[in-house]
């Protein structure tokens, strides 16, 4: 069963990004020697006809608000349809605490893998992983878990669906936490988001939707 992993993280394969740290993680639960190539960081189609030769292929990407980044996204709908034994599984995590938020990007995995005719893995959705670059020593047993993830997915070919069904909750964040943080969104915008699209000249095509064009 040969595996690789893709990071679709825009920082690629470096210790700033939260999904490289997961990818290390889950392979290090492994016995053989696995991969973890960067989609952002080599060229597309090189990379598309290196991933043909493996069995099992497994992309773990951040979650930007209901969407994975575009190229890590482009990138998939570049994938040819699978060979006999081929199959895909998918990791993502996000800043978000609930799981929820990933549900759009999980269902699209799903249907993307059945479309193409590849074998399905399963999708892992783990929140509230903002904090994972920056301050990684918290974070310790989370990197555990994942490579208990790693090691039983080698022994048994997919994702166990206890380890799923953990790093899913909390589904949903309670009414409470929904009140509150919608009287202190705007402050968040201001402060974050806005701050850093004007930083890097984006503000004005904040309401874009190239992938409905």
């Amino acid at each position: 069963m040969k595996t690789i992993l893709l990071n679709g993280s825009p920082k690629g394969n470096v210790q700033s990004s939260g999904s490289y740290i997961l990818a290390k993680a889950f392979v290090s639960g492994m016995k053989a020697p696995c991969e973890i190539r960067s989609i952002y960081g080599e060229d597309r189609q090189k990379l598309l006809q290196y991933i043909s030769q493996f069995e099992q292929v497994i992309f773990i990407t951040p979650n930007y608000i209901h969407s994975i980044p575009a190229r890590t996204l482009a990138f998939l709908y570049d994938l040819p349809k699978g060979s006999e034994g081929q199959s895909l599984g998918f990791i993502i995590q996000s800043g978000y605490p609930e799981s929820k938020e990933s549900e759009i990007s999980s269902r699209f995995f799903k249907r993307l893998a059945d479309r193409l005719q590849y074998g399905y893995l399963g999708t892992v959705v783990k929140g509230e992983c903002a904090g994972l670059a920056i301050m990684p020593e918290r974070f310790g047993k989370l990197e555990k878990k994942f490579a208990e993830l790693g090691a039983w997915y080698e022994e048994h070919g997919h994702f166990d669906e206890t380890y799923v069904r953990d790093f899913a909750k909390p589904y949903a964040i309670s009414k409470p936490m929904a009140l509150l943080l919608n009287m202190t969104n705007p402050i968040g915008n201001i402060l974050g988001w806005h701050k850093i699209m004007k930083a890097n000249d984006a503000y004005h095509s904040r309401r874009d939707m190239p992938y409905l064009d």
